[in-house]
Order: C-alpha cells, then sequence, then structure tokens
C-alpha cells in the first residue's frame, strides 16, 4: 500500500480505472466540496464499483490526495511552461512583463477554482494536503520572483529581492482569498474579479516600478 493512500495501478487496465475514478473525483469535488463527496457517488460517475475504488485508494482522504496530486503537477507544468515563455521576451517593458506575470498567475489558478478552493479549505485540518499546497504554492512564487528579478535594475526599489516577494504574496493572497471564499469572505465591500484584477496590476505597479509608470 502506498503511504500517500494510492494502491499504485500496475496493469493497463487497472491504470485506466484509476484514470476513470479521478476523472469522476475532480468533477464532484469541484461540485460539491469534500462534505458533498462520496465514495458510492464517485464509484458511480466512474461507471466502476465501490469495490473498485478502495482497491486503488485506501479511502476517501485517499482519493482526494491522488486528485490533488494530480492538479497540482499539471497546475505546476503549466506555470513553469507559462513564466519560460515569459522569460524569453526580453524586449517587453517591466510593466508589461509584470502584468503578463501577474494575469497568467490569475488565470492558472482560476482554471481551478473550485477544486483548488476545497483543498485549500480541507488543508486546515490535513497535514499532507497542506504540504503539496505549499510545495506548489514555492513553485509559483520562485516562477514569479526568477522572472521580475531578472528585471531588478528596471524596479524603483532600494531592495528588489524583498519586494518582489512581497508583490507576489499580496497578489497571490488576494487571488487564493478569493477562490477560498469568493463572496462569502464576509468583506464589508464586494469587489468584482473585472475590478479585483486591474487593481492587483496597478498596485504591484505602483510598489515595484514607482506611482508614475504608465
Amino acid at each position: 500500500m502506498a503511504s500517500s493512500g494510492t494502491r499504485p495501478a500496475r496493469q493497463a487496465r487497472s491504470r485506466a480505472t484509476q484514470s476513470k475514478i479521478l476523472t469522476a473525483g475532480r468533477r464532484l469535488l469541484a461540485e460539491a466540496g469534500w462534505e458533498g463527496l462520496t465514495i458510492s457517488q464517485v464509484a458511480g460517475s466512474a461507471g466502476v464499483s465501490v469495490g473498485a475504488v478502495y482497491d486503488r485508494f485506501t479511502d476517501k482522504d485517499g482519493l482526494i490526495h491522488a486528485i490533488q496530486r494530480e492538479v497540482l503537477d499539471e497546475l505546476d507544468a503549466s506555470l513553469l511552461a507559462a513564466f519560460t515563455e515569459l522569460r524569453e521576451h526580453p524586449e517587453l517593458p517591466a510593466g508589461e512583463l509584470l502584468d503578463r506575470a501577474v494575469l497568467t498567475l490569475v488565470g492558472l489558478l482560476d482554471g481551478y477554482r473550485a477544486l483548488i478552493g476545497a483543498f485549500l479549505l480541507r488543508a486546515a485540518t490535513d497535514q499532507q494536503l497542506r504540504d503539496r499546497g505549499n510545495a506548489s504554492g514555492a513553485v509559483i512564487e520562485n516562477l514569479f520572483a526568477e522572472l521580475l528579478l531578472a528585471r531588478r535594475g528596471e524596479l524603483a526599489t532600494a531592495d528588489p529581492e524583498t519586494a518582489v516577494h512581497v508583490a507576489f504574496r499580496a497578489a497571490f493572497s488576494a487571488v487564493m482569498w478569493e477562490l477560498m471564499f469568493s463572496r462569502d469572505a464576509g468583506f464589508t465591500t464586494e469587489i468584482s474579479r473585472e475590478v479585483l484584477v486591474p487593481e492587483l496590476l496597478a498596485m504591484c505597479r505602483a510598489y515595484l516600478l514607482g506611482p508614475t509608470t504608465p
């Protein structure tokens, strides 16, 4: 038995069944959250028996851990590809590069909105989920920092290293908070995504490049 809660699928047919279970689990987790997902629902949606699910995953937590690994592996790969592409455009002004970095971050996280929200809420009581989520957070932060610090000479700050990480955390935290709670965050003023994202861009530009940067 794998310590992660997943029993390795060794044969092609077994791997195909495992893939169907993970696909069904992802969809149901996005729709109903951790509390609303059951093994029987996943089995029914995947077209397999409940026993087939337990043959491959120790329990509901084991299935959720496997879904998280699959999702975050995808996200990490997408982020790496996107930021690698951004590094190939030295002709871009620093302000536009910063905008693209934040928009890339927001767009990719938004693509996994419901699943990431479910992982974040459950991670409060699940160390394994928290550790894997933190690992992806570190990947994102390092990619963002490496991209912007390559332009450190264009940054209007005496300490570019600290400033870039502060800017990242401000933008990342705002997006992750919205992913977790959306309209249920309890803020006194509702700010739509259409307003929030441009304001995040303006904030990061002003902080890193100076308030007069066009």
